[in-house]
């Protein structure tokens, strides 16, 4: 019992001198409530935060879609297997241009275009580049492919490159017109 006794009366002297004696090496500062106040709001205001970032994750590639030009006894499987390594990507390639190939996708015209998807760092520049040519008495989309391309059936890309003029003389090559011809037939190969 006066074991009791003895901490009890302690913590009452602990309590009634607590704030009142300085310890060694603490400073005591008497604040008013204006001051505590402030105090308060300097330490809200000088709060630093901080944030966790994540670890960047690599950039989502980006993809472009690219003309390539289809040759003579080209078909989807084959395509997918020389530009992606991949027979099976035919459908994807299908998909990708199933209004410019059709409802058959056996079904594929030599010289004209598809679009294959690439990503944007494996693009190449595929922009012709054209010289003039005078059309000469005589001169049809036909012979004029099989001279200047040695395939006549290249004719297609002749009437694709100069739709406007051909339209503009009702489908026939006046003589004396200048129209342009690529220098290299598919320029992505």
């Amino acid at each position: 019992m006066n074991k009791y006794l003895i901490i009890i009366l302690s913590a009452f002297v602990m309590i009634s001198c607590s704030g009142t004696v300085p310890s060694i090496g603490n400073e005591t500062t008497v604040q008013t409530a204006e001051e505590s106040n402030e105090k308060t709001q300097q330490q809200e205001v000088s709060v630093e935060t901080f944030t966790v970032q994540e670890p960047e994750s690599p950039p989502i590639p980006v993809t472009v879609f690219e003309p390539y030009m289809i040759k003579r006894g080209d078909f989807l499987t084959k395509i997918a297997l020389r530009e992606y390594g991949d027979a099976s990507m035919w459908r994807d390639i299908y998909s990708w241009n199933k209004d410019e190939i059709g409802e058959n996708p056996d079904r594929l015209y030599p010289y004209n275009f598809l679009s294959l998807k690439r990503e944007s760092t494996n693009a190449r520049d595929c922009d012709p580049e054209f010289f003039d040519y005078t059309i000469q008495s005589g001169d049809t989309a036909w012979n004029l492919a099989q001279r200047v391309y040695g395939d006549e059936l290249a004719w297609v890309v002749i009437y694709v490159d100069n739709a406007d003029l051909i339209k503009s003389n009702d489908g026939v090559l006046q003589p004396g017109t200048s129209f342009k011809m690529r220098k290299k037939l598919d320029p992505c190969s």
